[in-house]
């Protein structure tokens, strides 16, 4: 610790022979020493995060692709369920390695039986580390089609069933989406979407786009409000220094979606936002009393997630 200080330039006054000739002298040395030594630790967490990412990129992604060579033993939703719950195990490791306790609230609103789109604010690469450690349900993201192209991490998410869009090709977008709408028809399971489409820049809540909505009227899924809180401060878009903060999900209640038609596309959406906004707002009016929790610890990143109406790491109960 000395070494660092020195190299820091926070060796005492009185070692280095230099005299303090005023109070304020000294509180601006303490102040930018403190901010050296903030800078430090967010580095070694930075790198110490990036590194768990790499190791359990290996150790959980391999096993996910695996999972596929089960197909014929468990069939397809057997093997993809398997590759979720890596994805699971995965995504808790982050929050773990990055310092992160986590709460959730509102899981009162959806049946634990249920299969839902969760349509969620966008607002940094931590969205879905949060939402796959919380959320009780067999989930499959729509997300960008250049993520199956990243080696091992990309791969094991193709391998769950993602279901990849071509942001660049309306036509192929539209294609997927069909193929999506029967494959949900066949083997029901529970939707991750980002309506914003992309991070926010500034923390704020960005325009719903529809296109994921048409797919949630065509499935007659019924698509559930939720809203990431305090994630944009662990990492900004177009940053990679990662910082400790306390995470909270608050999940709305569900819209119902049986009764809707392709022209609804756009009252849903809006429908959609005012929740989100509405319990946006009232997180950011509580933040200041909000505890944030303990960090989940490492042995209990591998238990398996229970239904949405039994105790959990993080569940808080009911207001």
């Amino acid at each position: 610790l000395y070494v660092l200080r020195s190299h820091l330039g926070l060796v005492s006054m009185k070692r280095t022979g230099v005299k303090d000739k005023s109070q304020g002298q000294v509180a601006s040395v303490t102040s930018k020493g403190s901010e050296k030594i903030v800078q430090v630790g967010s580095i070694f967490r930075t790198l110490w995060v990036w590194l768990n990412i790499l190791i359990w990129t290996l150790l959980c992604g391999i096993p996910a692709m695996l999972c596929i060579l089960l197909v014929p033993f468990l069939g397809l939703s057997g093997a993809q369920r398997l590759t979720w719950r890596c994805a699971v195990v995965f995504f808790r490791l982050v929050l773990w390695s990055s310092n992160c306790p986590y709460t959730v609230t509102g899981l009162e609103n959806v049946d634990p039986d249920g299969n839902y789109f969760f349509a969620a604010n966008h607002e940094s690469l931590w969205d879905v580390p949060l939402l796959f450690s919380v959320l009780p349900y067999w989930l499959i993201a729509v997300a960008k089609k250049s993520i199956a192209m990243v080696p091992i991490f990309g791969w094991a998410v193709a391998a769950g069933g993602t279901v990849w869009v071509d942001r660049k090709n309306s036509a192929s977008a539209k294609k997927t989406m069909d193929e999506a709408e029967k494959s949900l028809r066949a083997r029901p399971r529970s939707v991750l979407v980002f309506p914003e489409g992309t991070r926010t820049p500034d923390g704020e809540l960005q325009e719903f786009k529809k296109g994921v909505f048409i797919l949630a009227i065509q499935a007659g899924y019924p698509v559930v409000p939720v809203c990431v809180c305090g994630t944009y401060d662990v990492v900004v878009k177009g940053k990679r220094a990662i910082k400790s903060r306390p995470l909270h999900l608050k999940i709305g209640k569900p819209i119902e979606t049986k009764d809707m038609t392709y022209e609804d596309r756009d009252k849903l959406s809006q429908m959609v936002l005012q929740q989100v906004t509405a319990m946006k707002a009232e997180w950011r009016a509580g933040q200041a009393s909000q505890s944030g929790g303990k960090v989940e610890p490492f042995y209990h990143c591998f238990v398996p997630t229970p239904k949405a109406d039994k105790k959990f790491w993080g569940r808080l109960p009911p207001p």
